[in-house]
C-alpha cells in the first residue's frame, strides 16, 4: 500500500511538472515573451492582441504563444498575459513586437499555440508592416480569429518534431506503449496513462 502512494505522488508531481518539458514550438526558446533573434532586424512595431474563436471566446491563457511571420520567417513572438484593470480585466492579451528590416511593405500574417490542447492554429488576420506601428491596447486590444488548425511544420527547442498531441506526431497517432511518447512526457488517454520519463 505504501508503495501504491509513493507511486501516486511521483505521477501527481510529473503531471504538475510536465508543461515545463512538453513540446511547444520554437518561437521563443529563451521565455523571455520577444522574438529570439530581434537583433537580426533593424525596425519594429507593436500589435496588443486577443486571440478569439468563431464564437467570440477568448482563447488567451497561461502557457499560450503568438507569432507572427512574413513569408514563412518568424518575425514577432508574444506569451499570453493576463489583463490587470479595464474592460477585459482577467482575460489574456498578448504584447507583441514584431520587426522587419523594411519600413514598411511587407504582409505578416500569425499563428496561434494553444498550450492546453497542444495545437497551432492559424489566424485569419494578416497586417502590413510599418516601422514604429502600434496597434491596439489592453483597454482596446486588436482582435485576432481563429481560422483553422495550421498544417505547417512544428519544430521545438531542441528541434524535434512538435506537430500532433501525444506522440510527438509525424505518424497516425496511436501509441503502443510509452516509449513511443518524447522523454518528459504524461498522455492521458481515457482509463490509460502512458509516459516516458
Amino acid at each position: 500500500m505504501k508503495s501504491c502512494r509513493y507511486l501516486y505522488g511521483i505521477l501527481v508531481l510529473l503531471l504538475l511538472i510536465n508543461p515545463l518539458f512538453s513540446g511547444t514550438p520554437n518561437w521563443d526558446c529563451d521565455e523571455d515573451g520577444v522574438l529570439d533573434n530581434l537583433n537580426d532586424f533593424q525596425n519594429n512595431g507593436s500589435i496588443t492582441s486577443i486571440v478569439l474563436d468563431d464564437s467570440g471566446a477568448n482563447l488567451g491563457s497561461p502557457g499560450d504563444l503568438l507569432a507572427s511571420f512574413v513569408n514563412g520567417e518568424q518575425r514577432g513572438a508574444a506569451i499570453a498575459t493576463e489583463i490587470p484593470f479595464g474592460p477585459n480585466a482577467g482575460q489574456y492579451s498578448f504584447l507583441m513586437l514584431s520587426y522587419s528590416n523594411a519600413a514598411s511593405g511587407e504582409t505578416m500574417n500569425f499563428k496561434f499555440y494553444d498550450n492546453e490542447s497542444d495545437t497551432i492554429y492559424d489566424l485569419v488576420e494578416t497586417y502590413e508592416f510599418v516601422s514604429d506601428m502600434t496597434e491596439g491596447n489592453v483597454v482596446s486590444p486588436d482582435v485576432l480569429t481563429v481560422s483553422g488548425e495550421s498544417s505547417d511544420a512544428c519544430l521545438d527547442c531542441d528541434g524535434n518534431d512538435c506537430a500532433g498531441v501525444a506522440d510527438g506526431g509525424g505518424d497516425d497517432g496511436g501509441l503502443s506503449d510509452g516509449c513511443d511518447l518524447p522523454s518528459n512526457t504524461i498522455y492521458l488517454d481515457g482509463g490509460d496513462v502512458w509516459y516516458n520519463v
